[in-house]
């Protein structure tokens, strides 16, 4: 037997997601659903919201009061823009929420009613990134907590009335990451080897490249921030873990490089400092001289050699022995120092290979 109660409904749907189905394989499929549904469930969790059912990329959701739904709906906004920083509106994905209140059949593990239509109709309305409100919704909650404004009426499939439909603005903040080990990575000699190779040879590159970064950071707890280019900048927690990571992308591309005689090197930059995030911009002191030990890297190594090289505030942290024995102090030209000012604040380390 039914129950027909007030309910409120959060419904969230992820963006194209049919295009997104054709470019992963089952197994990649797979891992994004499961890792999208984890996400969705955590942050919902942390404002009492449940779920009533989910159908592949869509959930449902229900909540104790309309402001839950909104601070949790603001939450999943935030959170998902913050964990993709830097990729672009094609390679990330956005999710639309709509949350309705009504009256509510609540019967086995569904729900049903007209409450439930509406939500459905007004996701087809509502555009990635955003989250939108029936009127019922956005009388019942609290203005003090979320800030809403008017979007229109529409009329819905289904419906015999138009719709008046609101949303709730989203506030973009700057997250900061404190003492986070940044790893900035690129490739030698790409330009040239893109302009000289077939694309399907410029692919394959890519491709490995790719793979070999999310590798890795899978394996040492590291997040890849974002890929630009052939470049890619990557965040750690800890020093000794970084330095793991790196040794190991390093030595799997050489790997790769002699397998398919790829005529591009990697040289690796690593500082330590806090991280700034706003929207898909990265920023901070600590990025730039991240950067700037990567780029010192690439001027002091041949060609096709791949090289590391790390900040002595790195190093400084490193307790390992033998991790330490690897580090070789590297003596700058007096003309490049001009350039990197930065080696006045630190000294920069060369990671030698391991014997």
């Amino acid at each position: 037997m039914g129950e027909l109660r007030s309910t409120v409904i959060m419904k969230t749907d992820i963006r194209g997601f049919t295009n997104t189905v054709g470019r992963l394989s089952e197994a990649e499929l797979s891992t994004l659903l499961s890792e999208h549904k984890q996400f969705i469930l955590d942050l919902v969790a942390k404002q009492d919201g449940q779920l009533v059912k989910g159908e592949g990329d869509a959930f449902w959701l229900t909540f104790p009061s309309v402001t839950d739904a909104a601070l949790a709906a603001s939450a999943i906004q935030a959170e998902l823009r913050l964990e993709q920083t830097g990729k672009s509106d094609d390679d990330r994905l956005a999710v639309r929420i709509v949350i309705v209140l009504g009256d509510v059949l609540h019967q086995g593990n569904d729900i049903f009613g007209a409450p439930v239509n509406l939500a459905a109709r007004l996701e087809s309305v509502t555009p990635p990134d955003e989250i939108y409100l029936s009127q019922a919704a956005c009388l019942a909650l609290n203005a003090a907590e979320i800030n809403t404004s008017y979007v229109g009426e529409f009329s819905l499939k289904g419906m015999t009335q138009t719709t008046q439909v609101y949303k709730v603005n989203l506030q973009h903040r700057t997250r900061v990451l404190p003492d986070q080990v940044i790893v900035i990575s690129d490739l030698t000699n790409y330009n040239i080897y893109a302009k000289t190779h077939s694309i399907q040879q410029v692919e394959q590159v890519l491709t490995q490249h790719e793979l070999l970064h999310k590798q890795v950071c899978q394996k040492f707890g590291g997040d890849i921030n974002m890929f630009i280019g052939d470049a890619c900048i990557m965040l750690f927690d800890s020093v000794e873990t970084a330095l793991a990571a790196v040794d190991a992308l390093v030595s799997d591309w050489q790997a790769f490089q002699q397998t398919h005689q790829v005529s591009c090197a990697m040289t690796v930059g690593m500082h330590k400092g806090d991280i700034y995030l706003f929207r898909t911009y990265v920023y901070g002191e600590a990025f730039h001289l991240a950067s700037g030990v990567q780029v010192l890297a690439s001027k002091l190594t041949p060609a096709a050699s791949s090289r590391t090289f790390v900040s002595s505030q790195v190093r400084a942290e490193i307790q390992d022995q033998d991790w330490l024995a690897r580090l070789h102090l590297v003596d700058v030209p007096p003309k490049l120092r001009e350039r990197f000012q930065f080696l006045e604040q630190f000294a920069v380390y060369d990671l030698i290979a391991p014997t």
